[in-house]
Parts: structure tokens; sequence; C-alpha cells
């Protein structure tokens, strides 16, 4: 929590709020692809997707810290029923937790057949993993999983990644007058698409294997069984019902 908390004050830096700034960008675009009706968000930034427009009109954000307009949720038990959510979008979540792919199977199970992972990270082979090899700051605590690596777990957990998305060549300085000067490098590297950006997206989908996606209530909330604190795992609550 408390490194969340440093992160989270760090995007009011310059350095921040270019990382922000692009990765609006890049959701905004992603979310055009993605359809249905209820999306939850996990991680850094709970403004995030403010003033985005997108067809999924059900949005939440949770986080570990629960503080307004965020809401509280354990990274290894997720309250949501199997395959009842259309997009989950991960800010960083994986570099913001204690157990990466306990954190990445929960949000994977949630996710209904042909819906949609948005997961957001930082890139250890770019200038921003120099800094957290080095030992610099808030961003040597963070996760930084490897794209590579997050594609296999993917791959365990029944999606396929349809792309990936790199953004923020320059280093994360805190003059914004020195990125403004070395702005057109950052144009030259994404025109490019470089596979060394500071933080990459990318966009995995459920593979259906031969199965229709389960069509939701227009109104209904993603299939919240009990509140997030005290729902247990899904294991606890079929034991329960049984």
């Amino acid at each position: 929590m408390r490194l969340l908390r440093e992160a989270r004050q760090w995007l009011e830096t310059p350095g921040g709020k270019m990382l922000l700034d692009q990765q609006r960008q890049v959701a905004q675009e992603s979310l055009e692809r993605c359809f249905g009706q209820h999306m939850i968000q996990y991680g850094l930034a709970p403004e995030m997707m403010d003033g985005q427009q997108s067809t999924l009109r059900n949005r939440w954000h949770f986080d570990l810290i629960g503080e307004p307009p965020s809401m509280p949720l354990e990274e290894s038990q997720w309250p949501f029923a199997p395959q009842s959510v259309d997009v989950v979008l991960l800010h960083h979540g994986l570099d913001f937790c204690l157990a990466p792919r306990t954190l990445l199977r929960e949000a994977g199970q949630a996710v209904r057949a042909g819906g949609h992972m948005l997961i957001f990270g930082f890139n250890p082979w770019s200038s921003w993993g120099w800094n957290h090899f080095a030992g610099r700051s808030w961003l040597s605590e963070a996760g930084f999983v490897s794209p590579a690596r997050l594609s296999d777990w993917l791959e365990v957990l029944g999606f396929a990644v349809e792309k990936r998305i790199d953004g923020c060549y320059l280093p994360p300085l805190k003059s914004q007058r020195m990125l403004d000067r070395l702005s057109s490098v950052e144009q030259w590297a994404s025109r490019h698409t470089l596979p060394c950006g500071g933080f990459y997206c990318l966009i995995a989908r459920r593979q259906m294997l031969g199965a229709m996606p389960r069509k939701q209530p227009a109104r209904a909330f993603p299939a919240l069984t009990l509140p997030p604190l005290v729902a247990g795992t899904r294991r606890t609550h079929k034991r329960n019902t049984k």
C-alpha cells in the first residue's frame, strides 16, 4: 500500500503525466475493439478511464487501498462469478501486488469467453527498467513483469495475445523542459513501434473453445455474490451453496 501511494503521488510529476497521458490514449483505442457491458479496472490510477468513451456502460475501479472512488479488493480473492465480466483492465496491477500470477489468475477467471484483458505493465527492457535494476526511487520496488513471461502466463490461462503496444520511450525525467526537447525521439520510436517502451499494453482475448459466451442481463452487476471483504474464494462460496 505504501508503494502504491508513492507511485500515485509520482503521477503528478512530468514523467508521471507523460505516462498517464499516453496510456489513456492506448486504452481508448484498445477499448474500441472490446464489446459488452461490464468492465473492471484494477491497479494504479483510479482516474485512468475518466472521460473515456466506451460501449462498456458499467465500469468499476478496485485496488488494495479502497479510497474513493475505488473499492477495496483482495488480490487473491476476487468476488466475481467465473466468466461474468466482459473486460478486465489491469493498470499496473501486476507491478503493485504480492503475487502477480495469483492476481492474473483471479482476473482471468472473471473474464467471459470471448472477453478481453488489457494489461499495462512496466517494461524491464527499457530506460525505465534501468531505474528498476539500479535501485532508484519507487521504481526499484515495482514488479516489472516482462511481456514475454506475461504472454506465457496468459496462454496457460486460456488467453491469446492479440496485440502489444509500447509507449514512453523517454526515461522518466523530472524536467518537463527536457521531455519537450526530446519529444522528437519519442515520436520517432513510437512511429517505428520499437519493443523497448517504458510501458507495454498487452491486449489478450479469452479463447472460446467452441462455446458461445453467456449473455449477461442488461442491468446486472457482474455476479457479485457477497461484498468483497467477506466473499472469500469461489471455492468457499461453492461449498457454502451445496
